[in-house]
């Protein structure tokens, strides 16, 4: 049966989420602290960044591990200056309410933590006998991003974004109207 809310195949997409958020991360550490002075240096880093830790199998186990928790926190903080700015402050001077230092180690510490976490919690393989024999089954095979890919719900809902585009695009340039 088809649902509308089915979220089980962004399990095949997760390599390909995870190298977009490794990569605007790094992009965007570069560009903020401009330290090599290029847009295209700066590109060709964080994608070779990127390559370096997705493509290791550890790598994009422990960012799905620890993206969650970095969701929570960032709400938490985002939720910290909303109620910080009810209360009469000044966006500009948050900083200096808990102190410079003392923001960059209120942050520091729970990554510290959930980075540690994240990573001695890593899914451990555990051979499985089948009780009718002494065989140990083979793991299952992830599927492939490809795979996922033609999945027929994937392409149906290829099909329907696509149809949806081009009613837009031809009801907001006025080319569909019936005259």
């Amino acid at each position: 049966m088809a649902t509308v809310l089915d979220i089980g195949l962004l399990k095949g997409f997760t390599d390909l989420f995870v190298w977009i958020l490794v990569f605007v991360i790094v992009y965007g550490a570069l560009e903020a602290t401009n330290v090599l002075k290029s847009k295209g240096l700066h590109a060709l880093f964080a994608f070779t960044i990127t390559a370096v830790i997705v493509l290791t199998g550890g790598g994009t186990n422990l960012i799905t591990a620890m993206a969650p928790w970095f969701v929570v926190i960032a709400a938490l903080i985002f939720f910290i200056f909303v109620l910080a700015s009810f209360a009469g402050a000044d966006m500009k001077d948050m900083p200096s309410l808990f102190g410079k230092k003392a923001v960059i180690w209120i942050l520091a510490i729970p990554m510290l933590i959930i980075m540690i976490i994240a990573w001695t919690q890593a899914p451990q393989e555990q051979p499985s006998t089948d009780g009718s024999t002494a065989e140990t089954p083979a793991p299952e095979q992830q599927r492939e991003f490809v795979g996922v890919l033609r999945n027929p719900k994937v392409l149906g809902l290829v099909l329907i974004l696509g149809i949806s585009a081009m009613a837009i695009s031809l009801m907001a340039s006025g080319g569909g109207a019936i005259k």
